[in-house]
């Protein structure tokens, strides 16, 4: 039995199915099939070594507990139903009677060959079923509930939860003799002639938690006598055995681990050992010839291996029957041809589910309606007895028809909004069109998608799915999967305060993830419902060389396809960790570093590991803080209808009853505070021994954090149950003991010391509808200023109020928690700390920030601002920033010759200038600040940003380089200071700048200068031209000199508000829209040395300054009269 090798490995699962574990395999005695039945009910069959699908289909509505073959198909037990198939999928019989099958876990056949089987289960007692009718034959009344059969040469071996194997008498079905076992239940037996193999669970008492872990023992016994065999010893926990076909001494036993021995039990020190690649065996059996076995696992794969001389499954089997090939029947029609119909040619095949194939549900046959008659027709009509005669009018020449159109009276099903353009056309707001449906709970679930018109991202209407003061956030940046997440921390005042008081200080670092997550934070609390984009934080974190070796980024999930559940839980706790980093870096820069970081104060959970050892009781400890905790979960925990017991996670066997009483609050207890037994170095005894490890909690965090972790079947129908999740709990830490107890809703803080009381936050949830929609939601309990606290859905920028009995529950299929957040209910974890505004650093704005600014080529074009200059609430200034784009635009080409825009171009800020609006330098720069940056630049827009090759490279610029936190954060410090923002066009320029300025403290002179009417606004070149007689933009654009013009223009507003109050402003924006109308909006194109004089309304004079031959003078000279 020697060179027992991996020969395949294939998952059984379906493309785009949900994920399931092997729960039975079975090899076929007739053919050269493999046959497995998942968790999901799915039945399928492999050919060959090389397990080439077969055959694949739902057999059962719950997991499938056993596969018996016969020569005639494939009998496939469910908890509550029996199913026979042909080997090609076809249904022989379909038994299901729901008074009497319940809860079935086994098979096995009788003396009567393949002809009859008997079932049990949970329910005391067997069914005798015949397999040629398909029926019950009867009822075998027994006290006895069985969870694993297996007939052998005279006997049926049954073996029960009570660990005692019973067997049965083929003929008669009575009980012949009870065998205790094993202390547990028994985990698997088989049988061959005389001998019995058993391998179960053994019972631990109260000092090891009252466990029932795996026996390391293989009981074996004699059925001639029904005396036990000494047993063989399997240190790592038998879990699964079978007896060789051929050979009656020898067996393969297997671990939950994966470690398998092949071994003669009459001799057991000739065993051969070998560990399969797997996570968790879940099922085994070994082929008819001896030659193969296979392993199945909780990750839905099969695992076959082979000796080095195996050729077949078994060895006188048919050979199997595999459907006809495909033969392409298509004629070939010539181009030419005109005499063919096209409907020869057929249908193609398709990958994709077609738009066509709708739910049955959803398909109506309607009539078209009738058109209404004519009006002439009517007026034309005469009634005789009842009925109207009229003639036809004839409105066209004779056999020639109208056509007819169909038209439907929805124009929007609701789901699609308008384009922004399309309702000012049409007359409409965003608030007038259609809003998604209400009263269906899993449509604001589904993903969103931002559509783009011609005129960008700006033309989509983001209102139509948010009504509320709560701010979304845009999906199309690459890892924007952890909208949710940031949503969710947005919420939590201790992490919300932290994160703006570290960004108020004098945090110097580049890449500083704390800073991007303030500046984050106050944009979405100042946008009032206007969505924003995470633009910065995500930019910052794809720098991070961590974050990529951990794959949390966003191309992970599409190249090493990680799970988007895992991505987030790994993000989760690596942006605790990374943003602790950065506040101990930054207080010891300060010299303020008491040992202890914020983030430990707010999220840190401390705890004491202690091992010991059993042999010589030497204990070690270890303290310690943890960010995040994963949920731990009871093991082969039963699935209610399932009758087999399945594998999750980690921990002790744990058989509950099928109602699944496994409340939130023992499996949080079981997660803060653990216990293992494992074998490692004890340095005192020198020498490999077992040493039991615990954890203990010395103190809990106001943020408690923690990650799901569901990833089987057990931990879904866990967080399946009804009211799973609490809202309160109560902690108290007492004797080194953690207690934990749920709480109703209105229960207010305790004073006990060591008492703390939680309450739910938030959740954020992966939604899995297929391939294409899988992405992340939240569901945060938000408060309201008069303290009442409501539930909403934030689904990227898709922000809607949501009912509590559905925010809480997990029993759908598509839906799965990620990350639970709960906080301390003390008022000091619930008050959204402000008083950062208050002591904000404002030394940035006046010292010299350049990254050049000691080289000499360096030419500032801006003074900086002193300190007797200091900003103030109310202080204007004017401000105008240029972009270079990262990325172009993608469109596609329609077959009519139009185009659509697919994704805008990805811009990126490149230059920003603040010019003073006050005092007696108004009009002076005293922010000119170009952005360095190491992205690939695509196009450096210079006709519009003025931005050349090289001015961004700190190596070749002259110009004044920064960082880009830099930048934003000054720009920042002067919003938050209060200072107004005068500009042109800045919507466009703070949604790329990346900030949220309140509308109080914007003036925008596109706006001011704008007739909504005449739908067209006006641009700062022409306004210039017409009202400050300055010919700007000729050859590029100048951020300066843009700030200035716009700040220009609003002092023009002012003047001409003052002189003749807003009905003269109002004639004379009449008058521009009229001229510029005459010209197109485009004032005539002039040099940059030219300026112009308007001679009346119709002519301009255009006046050149030209240096003189012996260039020592200057004069002007009139070049002429340009008619407008």
């Amino acid at each position: 039995m020697e060179g027992w090798r991996e020969a395949s490995r294939v998952s059984t699962l379906p493309f785009g199915s949900l994920p399931a574990s092997i729960s039975t395999v079975t090899f076929d005695t007739s053919q050269e099939l493999l046959w497995t039945g998942d968790t999901n009910g799915r039945v399928a069959s492999f050919a060959g070594e090389n397990l080439r699908k077969y055959t694949s289909f739902i057999g059962h509505r719950a997991p499938v507990s056993q596969i018996l073959v016969n020569d005639r198909g494939v009998l496939s037990l469910g908890p509550n139903n029996l199913r026979m198939t042909q080997r090609r999928g076809l249904v022989r019989f379909n038994l299901d009677d729901q008074g009497k099958m319940k809860e079935l876990c086994c098979m096995s056949y009788t003396s009567r060959g393949t002809s009859e089987i008997i079932i049990g289960g949970r329910n005391p007692g067997l069914l005798k079923i015949n397999v040629d009718r398909g029926s019950i034959v009867s009822e075998v009344p027994l006290d006895e509930r069985f969870t694993v059969m297996r007939r052998g040469g005279r006997l049926i071996a049954c073996g029960n939860a009570k660990g005692e194997v019973v067997l049965l008498d083929p003929v008669s079905l009575q009980v012949v003799r009870k065998l205790p076992a094993h202390s547990g239940g028994i985990a698997d037996l088989d049988t061959r002639d005389n001998v019995l193999l058993t391998c179960g669970h053994t019972y631990r008492g109260a000092a090891y938690g009252a466990s029932y872990p795996l026996d390391p023992l293989l009981n074996i016994y004699d059925l001639r006598t029904f005396r036990p065999q000494p047993p063989v010893p399997f240190p790592a926990g038998a879990g699964f055995v079978r007896l060789h076909p051929k050979m009656s001494t020898t067996c393969i036993v297997s671990s939950l681990t994966g470690q398998l021995q092949i071994l003669d039990f009459v001799n057991p020190a000739h065993a051969f050992l070998h560990q399969s690649n797997l996570s968790y065996v879940t099922s085994l059996d070994i082929s008819s010839s001896g030659d193969y076995f296979a392993l199945g696992d909780n990750d839905g794969a099969v695992h076959i291996w082979r000796t080095p001389d195996a050729s077949l499954f078994t060895e006188f089997g048919r050979p199997t029957e595999w459907p006809d090939a495909i033969v392409d029947t298509t004629p070939t029609l010539s181009a030419n041809d005109i005499e063919v119909p096209l409907n020869t040619v057929g249908m193609p095949y398709y990958r994709d589910k077609l738009l066509s194939a709708w739910p049955g549900e959803m398909i109506f046959n309607v009539a078209r309606r009738s058109p209404p008659i004519d009006q002439e027709i009517l007026s034309n009509m005469k009634t005789v007895d009842f009925v109207g005669y009229a003639p036809f009018p004839k409105r066209h020449k004779r056999y020639v028809t109208e056509s007819l159109t169909f038209k439907s009276d929805n124009n929007s099903d609701g789901k699609v909004p308008m384009f922004r353009s399309e309702q000012d056309r049409h007359g409409q707001s965003s608030i007038l069109t259609k809003s998604m449906n209400d009263d269906d709970p899993i449509e604001p679930f589904r993903k969103v998608e931002i559509k783009y018109s011609r005129f960008g991202v700006e033309d989509f209407d983001f209102g139509f799915y948010n009504r509320t003061p709560y701010a979304g956030l845009e999906t199309h940046l690459p890892n924007s999967y952890t909208n949710a997440l940031l949503q969710l921390y947005r919420f939590i005042p201790l992490v919300y305060s932290f994160s703006l008081h570290h960004v108020a200080g004098n945090c110097t670092t580049e890449k500083c993830l704390l800073c991007e997550l303030g500046f984050l934070f106050d944009m979405l609390s100042k946008a009032d419902g206007q969505h924003c984009r995470a633009y910065n934080f995500v930019r910052t974190l794809s720098s991070i060389h961590q974050a990529s070796a951990l794959g949390i980024l966003e191309e992970d999930f599409y190249t090493k396809r990680t799970p988007l559940a895992s991505m987030m839980q790994s993000f989760n706790r690596f942006l605790l960790e990374r943003t602790s980093m950065e506040s101990r870096s930054y207080d010891m820069s300060k010299l303020s570093y008491s040992g202890i970081t914020q983030m430990e104060k707010i999220a840190g959970v401390d705890t004491t590991a202690f091992v010991r050892c059993s042999t010589c009781s030497s204990e070690a400890s270890r303290h310690g803080t943890t960010y995040v905790s994963d949920l731990l979960y009871p093991k082969n925990v039963e699935i209610p209808n399932s009758g087999r017991s399945t594998s999750s996670g980690i921990g002790q066997i744990d058989r509950r009853p099928p109602n699944l009483n496994i409340d939130f609050i023992t499996v949080l207890r079981q997660s803060l505070e653990t216990s293992a037994h494992t074998r490692g170095w004890c340095d005192k005894c020198r020498r490999y021994q077992m040493l039991s490890s615990s954890k203990r909690i010395q103190k809990l965090s106001p943020v408690l954090v923690l990650n799901t972790a569901v990833d089987s079947p057990v931990s879904r129908q866990i967080w399946s149950q009804k009211n799973f999740l609490p809202l309160k709990f109560e902690t108290e830490i007492a004797d080194d003991s953690l207690r934990i107890k749920r709480v109703s809703d209105s229960t207010e803080p305790s004073k006990k010391a060591n008492t703390e009381l939680y309450e739910l936050v938030g959740v954020v949830v992966e939604v899995n509808f297929g391939v294409h929609d899988n992405h992340m939601v939240s569901v945060i309990r938000v408060p309201k200023e008069n303290g009442i606290k409501e539930w909403y859905l934030f689904n990227d920028f898709l922000v809607k109020p949501f009912p509590e009995s559905e925010a809480l529950r997990f029993d759908y299929t598509w839906k799965t928690p990620v990350v639970v957040i709960y906080q301390s209910c003390d008022a000091k974890a619930t008050v959204f700390d402000d008083s950062w505004k208050n002591h904000l650093d404002t030394s940035l704005l006046y010292s010299e920030n350049a990254l050049n600014a000691n080289e000499r080529a360096v030419n500032f074009e801006y003074e900086s601002l002193k300190e007797e200059e200091a900003p103030k609430p109310g202080t204007m200034i004017a401000i105008d920033a240029e972009f270079v784009a990262l990325e172009q635009e993608e469109t596609e080409v329609r077959s009519d010759g139009t185009r659509s825009l697919i994704r805008p171009s990805r811009l990126s800020l490149a230059r920003v200038s603040v010019v003073r609006g006050d005092g007696k330098k108004s009009g002076i720069a005293f922010i000119d600040d170009y952005i360095t940056t190491t992205d690939n630049i695509a196009d450096y827009l210079t006709e519009f940003s003025g931005i050349n090759i090289g001015d961004l490279d700190p190596g070749k610029s002259n110009k004044s380089l920064v960082p880009l936190k830099t930048a934003y954060k000054k720009l920042w410090l002067l919003l938050n200071i209060g200072c107004i923002f005068v500009g042109h066009g800045l919507a466009n320029d703070f949604r790329t700048i990346n900030i949220q300025v309140p509308r109080n403290q914007v003036i925008d002179t596109v706006d001011i200068y704008y007739i909504k009417s005449r739908q067209r606004k006006l641009s700062l070149r022409f306004l210039a031209w017409y009202l400050l007689k300055q010919n700007i933009q000729t050859e590029t654009h100048d951020s300066i000199e843009d700030a200035k013009t716009a700040l220009y223009l609003y002092e023009k507003y002012k003047q001409i508000c003052e002189q003749g109050g807003k009905s003269a402003f109002d004639n004379i924006l009449n008058e521009i829209y009229n001229e510029g109308r005459a010209i197109n909006f485009r004032p005539p194109m002039v040099s940059s040395d030219t300026t112009i004089t308007m001679a009346n309304s119709t002519t301009a004079v255009l006046t050149k300054e030209v240096r003189s031959n012996d260039n020592t003078k200057q004069k002007k000279i009139t070049t002429h009269i340009v008619e407008l």
